[in-house]
């Protein structure tokens, strides 16, 4: 359920408000730092993560000052505490939990306008060109999407960003951090794209130029070859709601 909850209740929460990539560049940890909402925090402890439905274990807690970290054994309501998230379970904007689910007010994310695809030349370099870009779309540095093939098969990477500098950013990023050499490629035949409820993929219809794709959470989305092309298939699926705030 969505509602709220008093810092002094006995229930524990806490909430996900930002992820850092590579803190530590010998091990390529992703941390993630967590608000403790209510209740108490204590380490190992294990909470529901509503948004999947999975249980985690809240394992090498630390309380972090610049480059220094100080293992955290407890907290309270108000302190703020950083663990490692390097299986890319957890996002910002989540809610993890014990006793009954609850689940606060996402973080939204807002549909992209630019979008390319990046490649790696160097196929060494396969593990570190993922690792990173799978840490950096956790971090919220990039929305990574898939597109769909005409066999419907989640098919190839696209990286889609508000403006130029992100796309940037993320090459800077991965050369001096994942010491990763990369080529991006525009793909300005795309220019919008919009989420959709998983309920109204079914009987959804679709035109020629518009591509059905998911981004990295795995929610549905459409992206379309002009603004001509979205909004007439908006036309032709009137009882859909085409989203331009991911759903939660």
């Amino acid at each position: 359920q969505t509602g709220e909850i008093p810092p002094q209740a006995d229930q524990f929460s806490g909430f996900i408000f930002k992820i850092q990539a590579n803190m530590d560049p010998s091990h390529r940890d992703c941390v993630a730092f967590m608000r403790i909402c209510s209740g108490k925090f204590e380490r190992d402890m294990t909470v529901k993560h509503p948004r999947t439905g999975k249980t985690l274990r809240l394992s090498h807690a630390h309380k972090l000052f610049a480059k220094e970290r100080e293992t955290s054994n407890e907290g309270f309501a108000g302190d703020i505490i950083g663990f490692s998230s390097n299986q890319g379970v957890l996002g910002i904007g989540d809610t993890v939990c014990t006793g009954k689910s609850l689940q606060f007010e996402a973080v939204p994310k807002f549909p992209p306008e630019l979008f390319a695809s990046l490649r790696n030349p160097n196929p060494s370099k396969y593990k570190q060109f993922t690792k990173g870009i799978q840490q950096l779309a956790q971090e919220g540095a990039i929305q990574v999407f898939h597109l769909y093939d005409g066999g419907g098969q989640k098919g190839n990477m696209v990286l889609a960003a508000v403006g130029q500098l992100q796309f940037e950013v993320i090459q800077h990023r991965l050369k001096s951090e994942y010491t990763v050499d990369t080529v991006l490629d525009p793909l300005p035949e795309y220019t919008h794209a919009r989420w959709l409820k998983e309920q109204d993929l079914e009987g959804l219809e679709w035109i020629t130029n518009a591509r059905r794709a998911e981004d990295d959470t795995g929610r549905p989305m459409v992206m379309f070859r002009g603004e001509w092309s979205m909004n007439y298939m908006m036309e032709k699926n009137p009882d859909v709601e085409f989203l331009t705030v991911a759903p939660n």
